[in-house]
């Protein structure tokens, strides 16, 4: 009897002892999953852009930013834990170079309340063909949210140099239609003047020699 109890609690030690070790791994089980297939084949180009510095940055003038997305709540979702990538670089459908994040470069936005990112630049002109990815959570599948496709920098341009402005004193125009101020013009006025007064002198004169003529014996009858 008693050997029969010691059975039943050995037994049940060993269950009880066997789900915490397994909890633990089964709560932090990796998943694998394939990006949404409706997002390939693409090129960068061919793509939505965007471009963002803290993801992957960008435009470069020789390489394209590939940004890969978990869709839904990230509770559940999970992160990224890593990204392979295929790419076609000859341009015949086939894909040629594999690609893992971040292994082979790259990285990955993860925690925090939003969603989990990863990014990668490549050579210019690739085609992604597929990818996978291992995640924490629960996400069916992952998408390519957005591209950053090779093109001229971005980056703040010099500023322009301001318009050149004309040196020196403004022009004159010779022969300026208008009167220089200067003297008065007088010679029409003193003319006339010296004019009237010699008229008046004379007259002076003439009014002289007529009184003294009547004046004079046997001249003519004063009126």
């Amino acid at each position: 009897m008693l050997s029969r109890w010691l059975s039943r609690i050995t037994f049940a030690s060993a269950l009880v002892g066997v789900t915490l070790l397994a909890g633990p791994s089964l709560a932090q089980a990796n998943t694998t999953i394939s990006i949404n297939g409706g997002n390939v084949p693409t090129t960068a180009s061919d793509y939505t852009h965007e471009c963002s510095a803290n993801q992957g940055g960008g435009p470069y003038a020789d390489k394209d930013v590939w940004v890969f997305v978990l869709p839904g709540n990230h509770a559940s979702s999970g992160d990224f834990v890593s990204v392979t990538a295929s790419f076609d670089t000859g341009g015949d459908g086939v894909a040629d170079t594999v690609l893992h994040i971040d292994a082979d470069g790259g990285g990955f936005l993860n925690g925090g309340p939003a969603t989990s990112k990863a990014y990668i630049a490549t050579t210019a002109g690739w085609t992604l063909i597929t990818a996978s990815a291992v995640i924490t959570g629960e996400a069916d599948f992952f998408n390519l949210t957005h591209t950053c496709p090779a093109g001229p920098s971005t980056s703040p341009s010099p500023s322009p140099s301001p318009s050149p402005s004309i040196s020196g004193t403004p022009a004159t125009t010779s022969g300026s239609s208008t009167p220089d101020p200067g003297l008065p013009v007088t010679g029409t006025a003193v003319g006339g003047i010296v004019l009237a007064g010699a008229a008046l002198i004379v007259g002076g004169f003439a009014l002289i020699l007529v009184r003294r003529r009547r004046d004079l014996p046997g001249g003519p009858p004063v009126e």
